[in-house]
């Protein structure tokens, strides 16, 4: 969720209602694949997650699509984690894999050793904290995935995880209840003040992400064919794209892709061609931390994207190249008998095409690269010189989000929606912050030569 601007006054917004005007490319695709005949491997990444991983495995379980494996990849938990997971097969009869490292190493490794070790056509990345609520989105994401050949990553809308909805799906299955009592009691994830700080973070998150998803996101697809990066927490990688990745990466990088390993992911798959792809109608919901953990995260994903543009520049400088001086994703004349099928925003493959003639989604990596630098910067001037100025900005760009929030969400919960966003206006102004700090610790890393990025 760190691919534009949190603010809502910025040339993203203008990309995204371009891509909304003119709709998606209307070329009918005819996939080279069959999405219901490919294997699907589901991998769990999970460290210290025995208050999740039930809710987790119980929503995987629940799809309407045959996985053919599930690998729970332990990274060297304290807790119950292990014992959850193996309690939960027993009482559902199902065989899951679980892999438990002696030491912790993070998620890189992780999905860099299980895209290598599987045969399977797709892996989908499902992180422990995650419930995936619709019963058909791995089979709607790996529809997507296998529909257009250059598409490599596909995902659904997330949305903040509640203790509601914890609550629901375990009286819905009496065997997940009996787990959850076991581990947090059943009567949330942390103690009173731990939940009111996490509550603080969903009022935030809950309308921020549907603004940036329905409004951002989706214009930027319909623009593109693409966005700068999956939400990394429910994603389907197609294995071979995803083990082209690393295979590129490790010799230069090793582990330390970047500090969010999904965005260095998603900017790969851009500079080489690729796309990632966000499905409507389709919904997950991921665990948030406290409001005190906030800035951590924020930081985390501010920085992964820099970096991410650093190891991937050729994106920013497309439209320098006077071939990409338009906005148009569809590149089927300059690349017309390299498919033998038809697709949606065709665009020949290749880094050397990338560094040639540049990627029509290059705009959006320069817009919001410079939002994330000059944003903050101008805010801070307008609040030390014309404070005046500086309210009246922060009071326009709350009602105007809150409006555009209201209209894109579902009828019945609009108020719902835009009372959230009004309400996240204090948090999202501070995480402007964010954005300067990193781009403060960027500098530097670029001045001394640190490429210690990992997460």
């Amino acid at each position: 969720m760190a691919s534009v601007s949190y603010w809502f006054l910025s040339p993203s917004l203008i990309l995204a209602l371009i891509g909304r005007w003119r709709g998606w490319d209307k070329t009918d695709p005819t996939p080279a694949v069959d999405w219901r005949k490919v294997t699907v491997d589901i991998a769990i990444p999970a460290k210290n997650e025995e208050q999740h991983i039930a809710y987790c495995l119980s929503s995987v379980l629940a799809q309407d699509f045959a996985v053919r494996k599930i690998t729970v990849i332990d990274d060297a938990s304290t807790d119950g984690t292990v014992a959850v997971v193996k309690q939960f097969a027993r009482g559902r009869g199902r065989e899951i894999e679980v892999l438990s490292r002696a030491k912790s190493v993070g998620k890189t490794p992780a999905l860099r050793e299980q895209c290598r070790s599987t045969d399977a056509d797709a892996l989908v990345i499902v992180d422990a904290d995650t419930v995936l609520v619709s019963g058909n989105y791995i089979s709607r994401i790996v529809e997507e995935l296998f529909k257009n050949a250059g598409v490599a990553a596909a995902c659904g809308e997330v949305m903040p995880l509640t203790a509601s909805r914890r609550h629901c799906m375990a009286e819905l299955d009496p065997a997940l209840k009996a787990l959850a009592k076991l581990t947090d009691g059943g009567d949330g994830v942390g103690g009173y003040w731990s939940n009111f700080l996490q509550n603080i973070t969903i009022v935030y998150r809950r309308g921020l992400y549907l603004l940036l998803q329905r409004v951002f996101y989706d214009g930027h697809q319909k623009l593109f064919g693409g966005q700068l990066g999956p939400v990394g927490c429910a994603v389907a990688y197609k294995t071979a794209r995803l083990r082209e990745c690393f295979d590129y990466a490790e010799p230069l990088l090793g582990d330390n892709l970047s500090m969010s390993e999904d965005i260095y992911i998603g900017h790969f798959f851009n500079w080489k061609g690729y796309r990632s792809f966000q499905v409507a109608g389709v919904q997950c919901e991921s665990s948030e931390p406290p409001v005190t953990a906030l800035p951590k995260q924020l930081f985390l994903w501010s920085s992964a994207f820099l970096q991410s543009s650093y190891y991937f520049r050729d994106l920013i400088l497309s439209p320098m190249h006077p071939a990409r001086w338009g906005l148009s994703a569809n590149g089927a004349e300059a690349s017309a008998g390299l498919r033998r099928v038809r697709e949606q925003y065709r665009s020949p493959w290749g880094e050397e095409v990338t560094r040639r003639q540049g990627r029509a989604i290059g705009w959006l990596e320069l817009t919001a690269t410079v939002e994330k630098v000059t944003y903050p910067l101008a805010l801070l001037a307008m609040f030390v010189f014309w404070p005046d100025v500086a309210l009246l900005t922060v009071c326009l760009e709350a009602i105007l989000s809150t409006a555009l929030t209201m209209w894109v969400a579902d009828p019945g919960s609009r108020l719902k929606f835009g009372a959230a966003m009004l309400l996240a206006t204090p948090i999202r102004v501070l995480s402007l912050g964010i954005d300067l700090i990193v781009s403060a610790k960027y500098l530097v890393d670029m001045v001394t030569g640190n490429r210690n990025w990992r997460k």
